[in-house]
């Protein structure tokens, strides 16, 4: 099995050398390990680097990097750090096609969990697996999973065709889930392997313009994959979804405690924007359909089986 590591960076710095070092001292080493920036030129040491000479937002720079290797898809944020035996855990717990995610625990030394892949909420939006909590197992697969830290196998990823681009930065990991639930791909758990995050470090934990892109590009994914009784349910869900973390937010707990004003007004303009974009992302729909191999019922009893956990939704965001 070859195992190929793309970190997608834009600004180098310590915490990418870090990352980087992580790496070089697994147990089980990465074959190939494969810097992206997504920058103007930045110096960054690293046995390869491919230079994009722009920002081109993370899933464009990711698949780049996708396709400058070979090897089975082992993606990493820069703001992460293995485990020693980080990539030994998930080269043994591979069983052929499918994603595997790692157990994410924030690197803060509180020693809690930052997730272990994201779960489902009934509008198709998702929240994070542990977030938050002790750094214990959590049962079942992800519904979908965190861009911070992933192995995917080559071939399910150039079936589906990776990362759509036009996401450019937040839930391109959701639509990619989504789309490969579509296609009947299995999703596990490796909880052995972990992997430490610096989160909110590109882009902060909670900002106008990052809950924008979050609800507008929910919207965008929920269109083209959910199943039909979900979709038809995606804008009394989602406001139904906003009231709950405001009354979370009330007592100071929950997704929606540390959300300023003006985020909580770019939540609506992002959804708006989604809105706007429904028939771009239905055409999209119907262009996928005829590959699906998963039909409506299997694909809610997969998002069942991946939902959100109301503990986690509890705990302070």
């Amino acid at each position: 099995m070859i195992v190929s590591a793309i970190v997608v960076t834009h600004r180098g710095g310590p915490l990418l050398a870090d990352c980087l070092a992580s790496l070089a001292s697994q147990s089980r080493p990465p074959d190939e390990v494969l810097v992206v920036v997504s920058n103007q030129s930045l110096p960054v040491e690293a046995p390869r680097v491919l230079q994009l000479g722009e920002n081109v937002g993370y899933a464009r720079a990711a698949n780049a990097g996708v396709a400058a290797t070979t090897g089975e898809i082992l993606l990493l944020n820069d703001d992460t750090r293995l485990d020693r035996d980080c990539v030994a855990a998930l080269v043994a717990a591979w069983r052929g096609p499918g994603v595997y995610q790692p157990r994410i625990r924030l690197a803060d030394g509180s020693g809690r969990l930052d997730n272990t892949g994201l779960g489902f909420l009934p509008d198709g939006s998702v929240w994070a697996r542990g977030r938050n909590g002790p750094d214990v197992p959590i049962p079942g697969a992800p519904g979908s999973f965190s861009g911070a830290a992933v192995l995917i196998d080559r071939a399910s990823w150039q079936t589906v065709g990776g990362f759509d681009e036009r996401f450019g930065n937040f839930c391109e990991d959701l639509d990619l889930s989504l789309r490969l639930h579509r296609r009947g791909v299995p999703f596990h758990t490796v909880h052995p392997a972990l992997v430490e995050h610096h989160l909110g470090a590109s882009w902060g934990r909670v900002s106008a313009e990052k809950v924008r892109l979050l609800e507008r590009n929910h919207v965008r994914a929920s269109v083209r994959s959910l199943p039909a009784a979900a979709l038809l349910t995606l804008l009394p869900a989602t406001l139904a979804r906003y009231g709950l973390f405001a009354g979370l937010a009330a007592t100071s707990r929950g997704p929606g405690a540390r959300v300023p004003n003006d985020a909580r007004t770019a939540a609506l303009v992002g959804l708006a924007e989604g809105l706007r974009d429904v028939p771009t992302w239905w055409s999209d729909r119907q262009a996928d359909r005829p590959h699906w191999t998963v039909d409506d019922r299997a694909m809610l009893r997969r998002m069942w089986r991946g939902r959100a956990r109301w503990e986690d939704l509890r705990r302070a965001g």
